[in-house]
């Protein structure tokens, strides 16, 4: 018995006598077509004609609603991307999921007791989680990657029971300027690639390819000696992998000069931070943690993450006067507002200058 899609429509295929039979069940829920499946199996196993056919009558278009218990969110999740062909995510995406779910589940056992079900996550409990995640003063972009993850997991779920609806679309954030992250000033740079050296656990490679390529940390964690093509590194971006952007930066002397010290010992070029990148468990955290590096340089109050190298990368392009385009192919922005938005130079000497030729202008 094996259940498959027609665009949006479940069939189900079984054999009789070795004769194979495809149907229709008519229905866009998973949990209607697995009853199809199972009242099929069921009327197989009737001793006579007469008896299968009151079973099919039994059963036939008769709504399965079910009541999927709340704790088995993640697993009824994954069984329907499993059924549907929707597991082509990375382990990393999986994990961001199950870790979301599980956030939200601690707090409905904890706010919400009496939400036992999938089907009783409704629109005003979903709007109180939302409400909890302002609450716990989380930057705008990590509240729109948890709503975004439950909307695309809700989405799937509809298709297990009837009485699941979608409650999350219309709660995701509005992504706000004034969250765009800081940029490292020359002297703090100077004083956090400092503080990398003290603490050692391959910060100082990692800091050094962030502030000369502008990359992501993920990525840099994540380096293979693969993606090193010659004299420049050829790489897709974890977060916008869906949008198949690849990235191409030209391999300088700092770059260069950091690559002939390390030592190869696998695929990765820091298989600590490869090991470790993705995990969020305290210890996790208290082994490896940006934040290590930041106290040393004595800058753990001043704003900064590690998202910083990032828009150092990008303001130090602006500063020598790259354009905007050379800086969005750099590191991989796809529209001009949120190249600017990784400016953080103020421009001083060409807004004075700017300003100097219109005062004489006649």
């Amino acid at each position: 018995m094996t259940l498959y899609k027609r665009g949006k429509t479940w069939w189900v295929e079984y054999q009789i006598d070795k004769k194979r039979y495809r149907q229709s069940t008519h229905t866009q829920k998973y949990n209607v077509a697995k009853a199809w499946a199972s009242q099929i199996e069921t009327a197989k196993k009737m001793p006579t004609f007469e008896e299968a056919v009151a079973v099919l009558k039994m059963f036939y278009n008769k709504p399965v609603e079910g009541l999927l218990p709340i704790d088995s969110t993640f697993d009824v999740y994954l069984d329907l991307a499993k059924a549907t062909g929707k597991t082509a995510i990375s382990a990393d995406t999986m994990t961001r999921r199950r870790n979301t779910i599980k956030r939200l589940l601690n707090w409905l056992h904890k706010e919400r007791p009496t939400v036992k079900t999938i089907e009783g996550v409704t629109g005003p409990i979903a709007a109180g989680f939302a409400t909890h995640l302002v609450g716990l003063k989380l930057k705008t972009k990590t509240r729109i990657n948890i709503i975004a993850d439950l909307t695309t997991v809700w989405k799937l779920l509809e298709n297990a029971s009837t009485g699941v609806r979608n409650p999350w679309s219309s709660l995701r954030p509005v992504d706000v300027d004034g969250e765009v992250g800081k940029a490292f000033t020359h002297a703090d740079e100077k004083r956090v690639m400092e503080a990398a050296m003290s603490v050692g656990k391959d910060w100082p490679g990692v800091c050094t390819l962030m502030r000369h390529t502008g990359l992501r940390y993920g990525d840099v964690a994540r380096l293979t000696w693969n993606d090193i093509d010659g004299d420049v590194l050829r790489i897709r971006p974890i977060k916008t992998k869906r949008h198949n952007i690849i990235v191409t930066i030209p391999i300088i002397k700092p770059i260069r000069d950091l690559i002939e010290t390390i030592k190869k010992t696998g695929d990765y070029l820091f298989p600590f931070h490869a090991e470790m990148y993705g995990k969020t468990s305290p210890a996790a955290r208290k082994l490896l943690n940006f934040r290590e590096v930041l106290t040393a340089a004595g800058l753990d109050k001043a704003g900064y993450t590690i998202h910083s190298w990032r828009h150092t990368a990008a303001t130090r392009l602006a500063e020598t006067g790259a354009s905007i385009e050379t800086r969005k192919a750099l590191l991989g922005h796809r529209v001009d507002t949120t190249a600017e938005r990784y400016d953080h130079d103020e421009h001083l000497d060409a807004k004075r200058a700017a300003l100097e030729r219109a005062s004489t202008a006649s």
